[in-house]
């Protein structure tokens, strides 16, 4: 039966308001009746880059998002919006069309505002950034909107965080392509007493010290993508801080949690350009101040240099960690890496690997550890540690190509997890050297019918 069918519209249109706009449009296709539900959804995304037509010019594409987007505004009905969302790069030349959109979700009692500015074509990964990133100033009518938004994102939209003070229900700031510094998070946090997420991608500042502190601070989640600072230091005093997430170069943190560890780490090193003995021993130091209680994500560089340290091997830490992110190029160098987490994590339950492109460190002066042979490690004398054999029971593989040592490893968790429950492999859909997507999969069935140590194993090839 349809039971959609049954129901009343405005039932409907709460149900459509928590889709994606783009699948809340496509739901017009489904009969007569949907076709103009979709536009009365309260989850507004107005994205320029939705509008892309690779037949047209850029001048006539914008054009076309622009006139979406008045006939929208236009024809909206709604009392009240829950989400509004504006994507759109250079403001400045469509000024009115900006100002009447943030006027009109303003006027709706919006709770989560995203205005986001930036231009695709900005290479993120380039640490001196585009000339101008900061192209159009926070209307003032956004600082009265007072004991209302619960959200907000600014990307390139430049602000001044004193007017926040307003903001009594603000949890969640995202800051991108802005400057941020000591003053802005001073203030920030001081004028945002109910702050529980907070957000930095891409953004920048010249001072060497950030603190992320303050009275009766609620703080539960920093994330830190990708930033440019002149050299990354951060002292946090957050109580309630569970979740961290830092991807950059290697930073120093001086965190202060009332001898409690993060519920959620993940630490991403691969914009780092060295590789020493030196950096290891500042990456054990930093293992102990975040120390995950949780849930721990690791990058490709941490498995490198993880080898190198004097303190690292046979010095494992133990952490009460159950689920075990790897971001790995499954590359020689980064075997030892994975070792020393998978034995550092007695009590893991859930092992993800993530497979993909990493920067290793080919040089001979650079490279973290050569003397070792995969096959050595995981198959001819393996080390069987403690967690494979008493709790961990879920694996799942992501980007599997079937190069040996993923292979190797992949024997290895079947042939010594005397508990596991279940394997997933999710297959690459690149073509490569090795073949394409169908030989990958029949790689990984192969790996996958040696004896198992579980009598309970599912496996499961996709």
């Amino acid at each position: 039966m349809d039971s959609f069918s049954n129901l009343p519209e405005p039932l409907l249109v709460t149900i459509i308001s928590f889709l994606p706009f783009k699948e809340a449009a496509r739901t017009s296709l489904l009969s007569k009746r949907w076709r103009h539900l979709w536009r009365s959804t309260q989850t507004i995304d107005f994205n320029a880059r939705f509008f892309i037509n690779v037949d047209a010019s850029r001048e006539v594409q914008r054009q076309v998002f622009l006139d979406f987007v008045r006939q929208w505004i236009a024809n909206y009905q709604q009392a009240t919006i829950s989400k509004f969302s504006l994507a759109l790069s250079q403001p400045r030349n469509s000024q009115m069309v900006v100002e009447n959109c943030i006027t009109f979700s303003l006027a709706r009692n919006v709770k989560h505002l995203v205005l986001d500015f930036s231009d695709p074509t900005w290479n993120e990964d380039d640490f001196e950034g585009p000339a101008d990133p900061t192209s159009y100033d926070l209307p003032l009518s956004v600082y009265g909107h007072e004991q209302v938004l619960e959200s907000l994102t600014l990307f390139s939209c430049k602000f001044n965080p004193s007017g926040f003070k307003n903001f009594g229900l603000l949890k969640q700031v995202s800051f991108g392509w802005v400057e941020v510094g000591a003053c802005t998070f001073k203030a920030l946090l001081v004028n945002c007493g109910c702050l529980e997420s907070l957000s930095l991608k891409h953004c920048w500042s010249m001072e060497n010290f950030l603190r992320v502190c303050g009275r009766g601070l609620k703080l539960k989640t920093l994330v830190v993508y990708k930033c440019r600072f002149y050299y990354p230091c951060f002292a946090v005093e957050a109580p309630n801080l569970s979740c961290l997430r830092y991807t950059g170069t290697l930073p120093r943190f001086d965190i202060s949690r009332n001898n409690r560890g993060l519920d959620e780490v993940e630490l991403d090193f691969g914009l780092e350009s060295v590789c020493s003995c030196s950096m290891a021993d500042r990456l054990y130091q930093l293992f102990f101040e975040v120390f995950p209680m949780r849930a721990l994500t690791v990058c490709t560089y941490i498995l490198q240099v993880v080898s190198m340290g004097e303190d690292f091997i046979g010095m494992e830490p133990s952490f009460p960690v159950t689920h075990l992110t790897l971001k790995t190029a499954m590359h020689d160098y980064e075997q030892v890496g994975i070792r020393y987490f998978l034995n550092s994590c007695p009590h893991l339950e859930t092992l993800e690997i993530q497979l993909g492109p990493g920067r290793i460190f080919h040089d001979e002066y650079e490279a973290p550890y050569t003397g070792l042979d995969p096959h050595e490690l995981w198959i001819r004398h393996p080390v069987v540690f403690l967690c494979v054999t008493h709790t961990l029971r879920e694996v799942e593989i992501k980007g599997f190509k079937g190069t040996p040592n993923e292979i190797y490893v992949l024997n290895y968790l079947v042939t010594y997890g005397r508990v596991m429950e279940k394997i997933t492999v999710f297959t690459s859909g690149e073509m490569s050297n090795r073949g394409n997507p169908t030989v990958y999969r029949n790689i990984a069935k192969q790996a996958l019918m040696i004896e198992s140590a579980s009598q309970n194993l599912l496996f499961t090839v996709l």
